[in-house]
């Protein structure tokens, strides 16, 4: 199978685990914060497409990302940044504005961008240096100190790299992080009644 092939399957996998963890949320879960000095899942929700959409389409290939059309754009949840560095109270107030639905919506539509892209690469397109650092200081919004500390690591590294740890591997770990989240706080089943909740 051809490694452009392998990576679009890896992003088809992580769609998929983003509607399974969504599935899987109580609607209080979303703006819970369960664990002190944690994100809310549903910021950490956002940031999983947002970091795909920037990183593929801005950061990787130069092109205006999937967020700058429409319905995307106009959304109370688009800005034109993907939250790393943001304080607390940034991160707070992107989860206040998401809506799980939309989020998914926009998720699907940036894979659907990607795998359209990787079905189209040659495998030299792969292995080319990514030009992300160079990208970031080119875009408004995303010339940030901590963005561009986060991409000091994956310079100059190829492009299959990139895909492959940045996007897939960093979303995927996102995706259990919310899991871990939503559990954290909740009673374990046969708990509730017996009164002992201070052993959890």
């Amino acid at each position: 199978m051809q490694p452009s092939r392998i990576l679009a399957s890896q992003f088809n996998a992580l769609n998929f685990q983003l509607h399974a963890v969504a599935e899987s949320m109580d609607e209080e879960d979303w703006l819970r914060r369960a664990v002190a000095g944690t994100n809310l899942p549903a910021f950490i929700f956002w940031h999983i497409p947002r970091s795909l959409d920037w990183t593929i389409q801005r950061g990787i290939r130069g092109v205006p990302e999937v967020l700058a059309s429409e319905p995307w754009a106009s959304k109370a949840w688009a800005r034109a940044d993907l939250g790393t560095g943001y304080s607390l109270e940034e991160a707070d107030a992107v989860a206040a504005d998401v809506v799980p639905a939309e989020i998914l919506d926009y998720a699907d539509a940036v894979r659907s961008h990607v795998s359209q892209w990787l079905r189209g690469m040659e495998d030299g397109e792969l292995d080319a240096p990514n030009r992300l650092t160079e990208h970031a200081k080119l875009a408004p919004g995303y010339d940030r100190p901590a963005l561009q500390e986060a991409l000091a690591p994956l310079a100059d590294q190829p492009v299959w790299l990139v895909l492959s740890l940045d996007c897939f591997a960093h979303g995927w770990a996102h995706v259990e992080e919310i899991r871990l989240l939503a559990r954290a706080g909740h009673p374990r089943p046969g708990l509730r009644s017996t009164g002992l909740r201070g052993l959890q």
